[in-house]
């Protein structure tokens, strides 16, 4: 990316006034980096001023262009600013100037102003908010800055992001910021101890436009599977009303919203950090019927993703009494509906073993023992919205 400055300063002069010398010489440290990197942010700060006082809606086209390409012109100084300073000397980052500009860009409130500016700026100029804003996450990761973390886990930053959404020219773009964050073990913690960030999240993956649920959904995937320690710690602190607003995706979502959610909840049960997750949704006789229920859909496509869901309750060895009576007393129109099942591939073998062992164990079933006084048995067939209460 070409590095340009405020059109008012001469390029040369801004280079050696910057602390760069002629010779092509690196980064000045210290009190020249220091200067280098207030000018920057002050003439930043100035090109949001602008877009503060104009009245989008009715601001002529010429007069946008030209507030937009002042902040692209600064974000591209700052970024190449950035990327000298994690070069560094002998290839080792400044960590002293890396800090000292990082600062300065969160003390402005520079990544929340212009995470609420988007939608005034050209496409070019948002792709370039979000390269400067993954920059500065993964550095000031990398430089261990104190400031970034307190900065970034404010929830009011993560929900203006996640609220981005809600506009289509913007929402692919909150969502890149978003999975920036979700690359930091620090800020995953900070978006998953805010259950209503999560929900307002899962929200936006049942968007009736493809590109928006579908960048929606990939935004949860990492920050629930990027960091498996943390997300499951999560997981099992809210169990119940994390699955309760997931399940009602496989329930009332359309057919994209279904197939990303299957997939994710495969993912999910079958991480081996997500044990217990994964044992008390098996455990659950409510969730059973409801994938028993998927595995009737008229998409051929999400009865194959509902099966490596199924599969996994069939294969617990250990299941609770109500989930036994139900897979028991519907076994042989299980079987019979699985036998009609077959891969998008005829040659994925390992669907074809896990079809072979699912068939194997669902014909060996037994009833449930009844214990008196306890449990005594149900029925219900695919299909049943409702389980059968004892």
């Amino acid at each position: 990316m070409t590095s340009e400055v405020a059109p008012c300063m001469p390029f040369n002069w801004f280079r050696r006034a910057s602390g760069w010398s002629g010779s092509g010489g690196g980064l000045m440290t210290g009190e020249g980096a220091q200067n280098r990197a207030n000018d920057i942010c002050h003439r930043l700060e100035e090109a949001l001023d602008s877009l503060d006082r104009v009245d989008t809606e009715h601001a002529d086209a010429a007069t946008l262009k030209r507030l937009s390409q002042d902040v692209k012109k600064q974000l591209q100084a700052l970024l190449e600013v950035l990327q000298e300073a994690e070069r560094g000397a002998g290839g080792e980052m400044q960590i002293s100037v890396v800090k000292a500009w990082l600062a300065k860009f969160l003390a402005t409130d520079l990544p929340k102003r212009l995470a609420q500016h988007l939608i005034q700026l050209e496409f070019e100029v948002r792709n370039d908010v979000v390269t400067v804003f993954s920059h500065v996450v993964r550095i000031g990761a990398l430089a261990d800055v104190e400031l970034m973390k307190e900065y970034c886990t404010d929830p009011a930053f993560f929900q203006l992001l996640v609220k981005g959404y809600e506009t289509p020219e913007i929402a692919t773009h909150c969502g890149m910021m978003l999975r920036s964050c979700a690359r930091e073990e620090k800020l995953v913690q900070a978006f998953l101890d805010k259950m209503e960030l999560v929900l307002n999240l899962m929200k936006y993956t049942r968007h009736e436009e493809f590109e928006i649920s579908t960048d929606a959904f990939a935004s949860l995937h990492d920050f629930l599977l990027n960091h498996h320690d943390i997300s499951a710690e999560f997981l099992e602190g809210n169990f119940r009303p994390f699955f309760t607003c997931y399940n009602k995706l496989l329930e009332e979502g359309d057919y994209v919203t279904k197939r990303q959610a299957l997939k994710l909840l495969s993912d999910l049960l079958l991480a081996r950090k997500f044990m217990r997750i994964m044992l008390t949704y098996i455990g659950d006789d409510s969730y059973l019927q409801l994938h028993m229920n998927l595995l009737r859909d008229e998409s051929k496509t999400i009865q194959v993703e509902a099966f490596h869901v199924f599969k996994i309750f069939v294969a617990n060895p250990s299941r609770p009494p109500r989930v036994q009576a139900i897979l028991f007393k519907n076994k042989e129109r299980l079987v019979n509906l699985l036998k009609e099942l077959t891969p998008h591939r005829s040659d994925d073998k390992q669907f074809l073993e896990d079809m072979k062992t699912v068939l194997a164990k669902l014909e060996a079933l037994e009833a449930p023992v009844r214990n008196p006084g306890g449990y005594q048995g149900g029925s219900a067939e695919p299909g049943s919205p409702k389980r059968e209460t004892s």
